[in-house]
């Protein structure tokens, strides 16, 4: 009798008269219908029309038992898709946070692997490479955090079975990292290499030794080109560090030098 209902839901009110007239029903069994329905409501020598919720419609089960495709997904094509997903949500700061982790830790690492073959092994054995390399303990951390979001993600939405399952946790304070002051002579030896080979940083790192303040405040220009040349000071400086032998040093930390 869906007719009669759907006659009835656009009436609102009515008789069995109009049911009869816009349905041709035969009114014994219009009047049937309209007094067992649960969506009409009998008011004096008319009938209304009552939109009823079910019970099954206020909610539904959605299936989250995903059967894992096992897919062969390999860990740069995993990581490239993940940064594209949290490229929408993620600020400017934090995504490059994610792709420095990406492209400088965990890609070179587990380029060869396929997600699903990785271990909580491997992992382990991660965390150990990184420490050979005086990766610091803060960084690590944050670095495991990341690819466990990864792995976790493409779990859950059923590329992989569900089998590296882990927990980074904190069993000891990590420390801050100590600001590095330069002896006068690694100061000189540090000009002697921007004079000869990266003129454009002496009076950048003169200006920040002198006035004391961050790189931000000492470079000049709209946000784009301070942006474009703290990546450039980043590349150079990690190349300087490296020819004098530098650890844990980072380019801000050169306020806290003295030069003559």
């Amino acid at each position: 009798m869906d007719k009669i209902l759907k006659a009835a839901k656009k009436l609102k009110a009515f008789t069995i008269e109009d049911i009869v007239m816009l349905c041709d029903i035969d009114a014994d069994m219009v009047e049937k219908f309209l007094q067992e329905s649960e969506n009409i409501k009998s008011c004096g020598d008319k009938f209304e029309y009552i939109e009823t919720i079910k019970a099954e419609d206020k909610f539904k089960i959605i299936d989250k038992d995903i059967p894992s495709k096992n897919s062969d997904i390999n860990v740069i094509e995993a990581c490239e898709m993940f940064l594209i997903i949290k490229k929408k949500v993620l600020t400017e700061s934090s995504l490059q946070s994610y792709k420095t982790f990406v492209y400088a830790q965990i890609i070179p690492y587990f380029r060869k692997f396929n997600l699903k073959d990785i271990t909580v092994q491997d992992i382990e054995n991660f965390r150990k490479y990184m420490q050979q390399n005086k990766v610091s303990e803060r960084r690590i951390k944050n670095i495991l955090t990341l690819l466990n979001q990864i792995i976790k993600y493409f779990q859950n939405e059923g590329y992989i079975d569900k089998i590296c399952v882990f927990e980074v946790k904190r069993i000891a304070n990590i420390p801050k990292r100590q600001i590095q002051i330069l002896t006068p002579e690694q100061v000189a030896q540090l000009f002697k290499i921007t004079n000869t080979k990266y003129s454009y940083l002496t009076p950048i790192i003169q200006n920040l030794i002198t006035l004391k303040q961050p790189l931000n405040t000492i470079l000049t220009g709209n946000e784009q080109q301070k942006k474009y040349k703290k990546r450039r000071i980043r590349k150079d400086f990690y190349k300087i560090k490296q020819e004098i032998e530098l650890e844990n040093y980072v380019f801000d930390d050169l306020r806290f030098c003295n030069f003559n």
